[in-house]
């Protein structure tokens, strides 16, 4: 058990998480990932022909940004968002390193070890730093786990281009309306808007 990782909600299994990084030509970027810890590891997965992929391979570097706004994850994930949403942190080598202002956490990692290729990039990951602003108590919302579902099949669809990931992202429509309040079912709506 690593009580650090605990304390910034990056538990056993899968971690949903907004990373962000930046290129070596210095232009920032955000995506909602997975964070895997298990058996004392976190990677990620990253996909060639996304900015994460490059800016990983050229600065050795990602922050996960601990957020609870469905609608950034949907814009993160489909659409570049503004520099507006990031502040700049200053890492131990003096760079200046994109996180997203108004995450609640941020964690900074090196990037340890890269395996795989062709399409998929497996990144091991090892904490550097990092800052908790505020924890709040958040019993689980099935709207805002559904609106993570429906972001990653959106990003599936833009990707593979097939109808069976449009057909699921509607399926969650019923559970987001039932349980979400109006910021699930704004991110929801926007969803369509962005594919």
């Amino acid at each position: 058990m690593n009580p650090e990782l605990d304390r910034y909600g990056l538990w056993e299994g899968i971690n949903e998480v907004i990373v962000t990084t930046m290129s070596p030509d210095g232009r920032s970027n955000a995506a909602p990932i997975g964070i895997i810890r298990r058996n004392g590891k976190l990677t990620v997965r990253v996909y060639s022909g996304s900015h994460t992929y490059t800016n990983i391979i050229g600065t050795g570097l990602l922050a996960a940004n601990m957020v609870y706004d469905p609608a950034l994850f949907v814009r993160c994930a489909l659409s570049d968002v503004s520099e507006e949403v990031f502040e700049f942190i200053t890492t131990d080598d003096a760079r200046n390193f994109p996180v997203i202002s108004d995450c609640c956490a941020w964690m900074l990692f090196n990037v340890e070890h890269i395996s795989g290729g062709g399409n998929v990039l497996v990144v091991e990951l090892k904490p550097i730093t990092g800052m908790i602003r505020y924890q709040e108590i958040r019993p689980v919302n099935r709207a805002f786990n559904a609106i993570i579902e429906v972001v990653i099949l959106a990003t599936r669809y833009k990707v593979f281009k097939m109808e069976k990931y449009l057909i699921e992202i509607e399926a969650y429509k019923y559970i987001i309306h039932k349980c979400g309040g109006s910021i699930e079912k704004k991110a929801y709506e926007l969803v369509f808007r962005l594919l």
